[in-house]
């Protein structure tokens, strides 16, 4: 769970790295995170760019059920899916080229952390997520991906195999 969580601070904070202004689209797209752990739809969200949860690895919380938001200290939202959850929000391009400026929740750890990301080529960001000062942070790079045949916002999550027997 924790990779998961740092792959999608990482990501977020990357997806809008490529995104460009709102007439750009060179992120518009998907993104997945270096570990195949998740997939974000990033878009414009007006003047800025953000990010859903469309595809998870493994989409299923211990309970066996749709994996919810329970790690968020607001207890109103708990019951929430990830999946379809807005997990990026208001990236600008920043004045040293880089994208941030904007907030990245992350839901297995249910708080929102700040980031930038550097776009590398069409198909890779590399991205930085970090507490207090990019100094405290860690970086990976991201993929742009096709469209994932299982897009749990559309096709919604399926339910959990059965345990195996014991």
């Amino acid at each position: 769970m924790l990779r998961f969580a740092v792959s999608l601070l990482l990501m977020g904070a990357g997806i809008c790295a490529g995104a460009g202004a709102v007439r750009a689209t060179e992120l518009d797209g998907f993104w997945m995170d270096s570990h195949g752990e998740v997939v974000l739809e990033v878009e414009s969200c007006g003047a800025a760019m953000c990010a859903k949860v469309v595809w998870l690895r493994l989409p299923y919380g211990p309970d066996r059920k749709p994996l919810k938001d329970y790690r968020n200290p607001d207890a109103a939202l708990q019951n929430r899916q990830v999946c379809g959850l807005r997990v990026i929000e208001g990236f600008t391009k920043q004045p040293d080229g880089t994208w941030g400026g904007g907030d990245v929740y992350v839901p297995d750890l249910g708080m929102s952390f700040k980031g930038y990301a550097t776009v590398l080529s069409p198909t890779q960001i590399d991205v930085r997520g970090y507490v207090f000062l990019p100094l405290f942070g860690s970086s990976e790079v991201w993929s742009k991906v096709a469209k994932p045949q299982y897009h749990c916002e559309r096709d919604g999550v399926p339910p959990a195999p059965p345990l195996p027997k014991e």
